[in-house]
């Protein structure tokens, strides 16, 4: 089904090898057809390693421009798109491709050749002159297939044994303790998530990694009941971006069940006006790392319990109406 999502809008169909010991060489010919090449290459460990050597077996294939798509994904099309004809005239030499909701992208189609390549054995990311060189394709959007509970907590725990040893050989480098820190807080283990994601922020890379590290960690303080301290770690990912409205929005969550109603009322109104609902958020570049419910009806939530607590019930009410009216925004922007 991956190979099938993209066989008509591309000239061939790479599959690297790194294994397989099912059908699925068979099935990849039964799909791709004459299209389909097969490259062999014995698993490492490393992802990153494993797509650059794609890109090298593409760029050897004759290839001038590489479209890749995981076999948990799929890739999706609007009607009448002609991929072939949206490479020949964009000018980037990365394009990023957007997920279905539109909240994230992935650097997904690379012009060949290239010098840009892919590093981290896990979490991998394409280093090279992205600022200059990417851009984001309309027109075309991916999916990933869920996956069951057995099988995240088995990517999670191999993430966290990869990414211990990666953050000690790598320690100035910020994602890869931000990615550590992920794996941990999907794994419920909070205390050692906090500690990840602290070491992300405090190396001052990039700001909007930096503040979402602030972001997670607060948001496994909360899962502890720790509500002073998720409050203190909004407020240095707010230093560190002050356009983050979802940090100032779990910043009043954690005042409100801390019963520090003023607080509460203060931070959610300072994540309305940097939210997309009635707000300025739509005006701050960002490339990811989103939480639409809190860019929405969100801190509409935490006022009105918040007044609901202090006994104000007209403005508990008004509270309650913006809540409906932000909530059918973000359905609205998201296609709902």
């Amino acid at each position: 089904d991956a190979l099938a999502s993209v066989a008509g809008q591309v000239d061939r169909c790479l599959v690297i090898d790194t294994g397989a010991r099912d059908d699925t060489l068979e099935v990849a010919r039964h799909v791709a057809g004459e299209k389909l090449l097969v490259r062999e290459y014995p698993w490492k460990n490393d992802f990153s390693a494993a797509r650059n050597f794609a890109l090298e077996a593409a760029q050897q294939a004759g290839a001038t421009w590489a479209v890749t798509v995981d076999t948990d994904e799929r890739l999706l099309f609007d009607a009448g798109f002609d991929l072939r004809a949206a490479l020949a005239a964009t000018r980037a030499n990365v394009l990023l491709v957007n997920d279905e909701s539109g909240y994230y992208g992935k650097e997904r189609i690379i012009r060949l050749p290239t010098a840009v390549r892919w590093t981290g054995p896990t979490h991998e990311a394409l280093g090279g002159q992205l600022e200059v060189e990417s851009a984001t394709l309309p027109g075309m959007r991916f999916r990933e297939l869920p996956k069951d509970e057995a099988d995240l907590r088995r990517k999670f725990e191999r993430d966290v044994a990869i990414l211990r040893k990666h953050t000690r050989q790598h320690a100035k480098e910020p994602r890869w303790h931000y990615y550590l820190g992920a794996s941990h807080q999907d794994l419920g283990q909070y205390a050692a998530a906090i500690d990840a994601y602290r070491a992300c922020a405090a190396l001052g890379g990039w700001a909007e990694e930096g503040a979402w590290a602030c972001y997670r960690a607060a948001e496994c303080c909360c899962a502890l009941k720790r509500w002073s301290e998720a409050i203190e770690l909004c407020a240095r990912g707010l230093a560190i971006r002050p356009a983050t409205a979802e940090l100032a929005w779990l910043a009043g969550y954690a005042a409100y069940n801390a019963k520090h109603y003023e607080d509460a009322i203060a931070w959610s109104n300072m994540a309305v006006v940097n939210g997309l609902h009635d707000g300025a958020g739509a005006g701050f570049k960002r490339k990811g790392f989103r939480n639409p419910t809190a860019l929405y009806e969100g801190p509409y939530d935490v006022l009105r319990w918040t007044f609901k607590a202090l006994g104000n019930a007209d403005a508990a009410a008004e509270a309650a109406r913006e809540f409906e009216a932000a909530k059918r925004a973000r359905s609205s922007a998201q296609g709902g």
